[in-house]
């Protein structure tokens, strides 16, 4: 009995020892898999140990995604007949003749015995350890291509980026493509993507937002790696799970799996993809499991990511790839609500910290997601709110860009966060066509209050028949949300140079007004056409004077003559000039949110009427 009790406890002494340490274990190869054979597997029910559970091989399926087929495995281990396999156990290496097989990564829903396909471990170390990375995390990625730069910007005009404040631009930008999908949709990949501290719209936002994807949200508290946390294991072990940060701090992201295989630094993990990304860095961290929910339709385990381990390196077809050499900052976003009664009173602060992914396609995705959250919390009511929103995006080499919102919802505050130009920025940026451009840090500072404080442009009253040169005034004419007829008077100023000439004066919100400036052609015009962009609690008044100019090259040339733009008129798809009407404009402070907007064709006195 004692030498049982001692091989028993070198035996799990050995499935114990850190897979970091140890050498790689030796892989089972794909053409030796034959129906009936039996195994086991290593995965974590509880905590931070894996432990045994035996299976049975059912046949091999070829080409399930391209290229690439899966092990059919069974098992009737008392471990899994309650929860069957779950989402979570993506990942969990496979053991045939105490040699390496598979990772389990595909599930059935609604089975009535534990089944699913694992990936061979030979297609995993293929594209996860002979695939050679291209950067490094924190690395510039390179710029954008044209085509997916026309998809934002169709006319190439800042214009295009900003649409109206309710566009859900959100679920409108450039996400990673869907993976590959099996010609079997009743057994897929998914690992859970565990959100704490998020409110019920917030959660179902991310829900669309990777609908599609082998990611399903799941409720979970916060974990304790989202700000620098020192406990949990210190390395990863085979059978352990592992998750990969999308947000931490006073909310969190968290995709979690398990580790398949560890070779000195490189760990392989999930048996599937997260986003099917290539090369793409987040960090990534060991993970504590709570428990494991036997769920009628697909159990899923509950875990919460510890201590920061590595970095994300790969994530392809049959794998994600971690290196823990590597560290991957992430970005900082820090957002700061106020609320108060439409009379001032009842006033509540609070401010969220989150840190997100530093990566072209996610990180304009997971601030606007923090900020979404964040506004929700403080104003769930489906009620009228408007909001003051200032926000900074701090562009590594170039400074920051800021930006004021002022915004009208009449269902809540949720839907004012897609006015807040600070995050449709974050997306220009990433998609830009010219050169790198590294967003580190996003601010937003919302102000919250429950009124209807709005008027929808109706009508605009000059107060002369003509203009004059210097001092103007026009009435605008506004219906309010009850019904009402309001006016605001608002001043303009006419340049000596429209003297005798007949204008079209525009008058709109000044997140609503035309750019007066030229289609960009780098990085450096881009960024000064941001800054050109007017405040959104301001009138705007635009005179178009009747010349067409051109913007060629980055830059405006007034008053060109007719028979010069008909020269210039492109004749190929990539013009280097585009026409330009020249403008004057003027702005005032609005007293309260302003939609829509009006203009009318009127002529500007002669000098020497007016004296």
């Amino acid at each position: 009995m004692q030498r049982s009790a001692l091989g028993l406890a070198v035996a799990c002494a050995a499935l114990l020892v850190p897979a970091a340490t140890a050498a790689p274990p030796e892989i089972y190869p794909l053409s030796s898999v034959r129906r009936g054979q039996v195994g086991y597997g290593m995965t974590t029910f509880q905590g931070t140990t894996p432990e045994r559970f035996e299976f049975e091989v059912i046949g091999v399926q070829q080409n399930f995604v391209p290229r690439q087929a899966i092990i059919l495995v069974k098992s009737s281990d008392p471990k899994l007949a309650v929860s069957g396999f779950w989402r979570g156990m993506s990942g969990s290496p496979l053991y045939i003749d105490g040699k390496l097989a598979c990772a389990f990564s595909y599930g059935f829903a609604f089975n009535k015995i534990a089944m699913g396909g694992c990936t061979p471990l030979e297609y995993m170390k293929r594209e996860g350890l002979d695939v050679k990375r291209r950067s490094a995390p924190g690395a510039l990625a390179p710029p954008s291509t044209m085509a997916q730069w026309k998809q934002l910007t169709p006319t190439g005009s800042i214009d295009d980026l900003f649409g109206g404040p309710r566009t859900p631009w959100l679920f409108s930008m450039p996400l990673p493509p869907r993976p590959a999908r099996s010609t079997d949709e009743t057994m897929t990949a998914a690992v859970p993507l565990a959100l704490g501290g998020f409110t019920a719209a917030g959660f179902s936002a991310f829900e669309r937002l990777f609908a599609g994807y082998p990611l399903t949200p799941m409720r979970a508290g916060s974990g304790g790696s989202s700000l620098g946390a020192t406990d949990g294991p210190t390395e990863f072990l085979m059978g352990a799970s592992i998750s990969v940060q999308l947000i931490r701090g006073d909310m969190s992201a968290a995709a979690t799996g398990t580790v398949s295989y560890v070779d000195g630094n490189k760990v392989l993990a999930f048996g599937h993809p997260m986003f099917q990304a290539g090369e793409i860095y987040a960090p990534v961290a060991s993970a504590e499991v709570q428990t494991v929910v036997a769920s009628a339709q697909f159990p899923f385990v509950i875990a919460t990511p510890k201590r920061e381990l590595g970095s994300l390196v790969q994530d392809r077809q049959s794998m994600i790839m971690a290196d823990t050499k590597l560290k991957s900052a992430m970005i900082p976003v820090d957002i700061y609500v106020t609320s108060k009664a439409a009379d001032g009173s009842g006033v509540e602060t609070g401010e969220f910290h989150v840190e997100v992914i530093d990566d072209k396609f996610l990180t304009p995705a997971m601030a606007g997601s923090a900020a979404f959250n964040a506004i929700n919390y403080f104003l769930p009511d489906r009620d009228h709110v408007t909001a003051k929103i200032d926000s900074l995006v701090k562009i590594k080499d170039l400074g920051e860009l800021r930006f004021t919102d002022y915004l009208y919802a009449n269902d809540g505050a949720g839907s004012v966060i897609g006015g807040a130009r600070a995050l449709r920025a974050l997306g220009a940026l990433a998609f830009n066509p010219f050169a790198p451009a590294k967003a580190e840090r996003v601010e937003l500072r919302v102000d919250l209050t429950f009124s209807a404080d709005y008027g929808e442009v109706k009508a605009m009253r000059l107060a002369a028949p003509t203009l004059k040169v210097g001092r103007n005034k026009v009435t605008m004419v506004m219906d309010a949300v009850d019904g009402r007829e309001v006016t605001e008077d608002v001043y303009f100023d006419v340049p000596k140079s429209l003297a005798g000439a007949m204008v079209q004066v525009e008058v709109t919100a000044g997140d609503a007004a035309r750019l007066d400036a030229a289609p960009p052609i780098d990085l450096e015009s881009l960024i000064a056409a941001f800054r050109k962009l007017l405040p959104g609690n301001v009138w705007a008044v635009t005179l178009y004077v009747p010349e067409e100019g051109v913007a060629a090259d980055g830059k405006v040339v007034r008053d060109v003559p007719v028979s010069v733009l008909d020269k210039l008129a492109p004749a190929t798809r990539t013009p280097r000039a585009l026409p330009f009407r020249p403008m004057s404009r003027s702005v005032q402070v609005a007293k309260r949110v302003i939609g829509g907007g009006t203009s009318m064709v009127v002529r500007v006195a002669p000098v020497k009427e007016i004296l």
